[in-house]
């Protein structure tokens, strides 16, 4: 069993280890839809409630939490002390549909994805709707400058569920495509390549497949498998290189700790943050200054 750091959680979704040690996270409940910071010892504290249904969590170098699907839709910057800052709804080929997650590249800009589907026809009651898989998705992955809160441009379209994101140590971007099992890959602003495939088939019955992505400083990527509780390990050449169980089966978004010791994992079936020792230390995330 991995170590539970943060029980009682609503729906947990994203999530980031500061500099001081402590992580912050968001829960995507409608009951909460808001920022929680935990200290090391698993005492919380919420910031404040965003409203949407906020998924994913990334900051810059100011101390500032830039959270996905805020309300409208909306990508938002928030203070340290949890003040809206700057909202961003959409760019100039139209409002964003349904932010999912974020990170910053070595250019300082930030890069998101959008699951290219409302989260109304997502979900029906609080659950996956049956047919999800017939849905017209148009996921998306953005590329944002963060100083004047515009959308620069589109580097991907027609993704079945874009997901999590991530760059490499040599500066390669990284994202994952839920409903196929596919991970991409591009030089910014060049051709999308399939960079792996993490299932064997494509989910149709249950929503599962690659959700939040991260790297470790050898090159190996780790991706949360939401629905099939494991993390997979992905080598440099795109194969699948092992597996990690985590203690539920609905892992989503995934950190490193800032020492690189530890992978964080927000777990929805148990409501928890699961502490990993990782096998190798985690990349250090981009965290510009804006």
């Amino acid at each position: 069993m991995n170590e539970t750091i943060a029980t009682g959680l609503h729906l947990p979704g994203g999530l980031v280890a500061l500099p001081d040690g402590r992580i912050a996270l968001v829960e995507m409940d409608h009951t909460r839809r808001g920022l929680k910071l935990f200290d090391t010892s698993g005492a919380h504290r919420e910031v404040c409630r965003i409203g949407g249904r906020p998924t994913g969590i990334a900051i810059d170098g100011d101390g500032c939490f830039w959270i996905t699907d805020g309300p409208e839709h909306s990508l938002v910057r928030l203070s340290p002390q949890g003040r809206v800052l700057q909202v961003i709804e959409g760019g100039a080929d139209g409002s964003f549909l349904h932010p999912n997650d974020l990170a910053f590249g070595p250019d300082g800009l930030l890069y998101m994805t959008d699951s290219g589907i409302r989260t109304a026809d997502l979900l029906e009651g609080g659950h996956i709707h049956p047919d999800f898989f017939k849905a017209a998705y148009n996921g998306c992955v953005y590329q944002i400058d963060p100083a004047e809160g515009r959308v620069i441009r589109v580097l991907a379209a027609g993704l079945l569920l874009a997901n999590g994101i991530a760059f490499s140590a040599d500066g390669l971007l990284y994202y994952s495509e839920t409903l196929t099992g596919k991970i991409h890959r591009q030089i910014v602003g060049g051709r999308q390549e399939m960079f792996a495939q993490s299932m064997t088939s494509p989910t149709v019955n249950a929503l599962r497949g690659p959700a939040g992505i991260a790297f470790d400083r050898s090159g190996v990527l780790y991706c949360a498998m939401y629905g099939l509780g494991e993390i997979s390990l992905v080598d440099t050449e795109g194969r699948m290189a092992g597996h990690i169980r985590t203690n539920g089966a609905r892992p989503g978004k995934i950190a490193f700790t800032v020492d690189g010791k530890h992978l964080l994992v927000s777990e929805q079936d148990n409501g928890a943050v699961e502490k990993i020792t990782a096998p190798r230390p985690g990349l250090p995330l981009h965290m510009p200054s804006i």
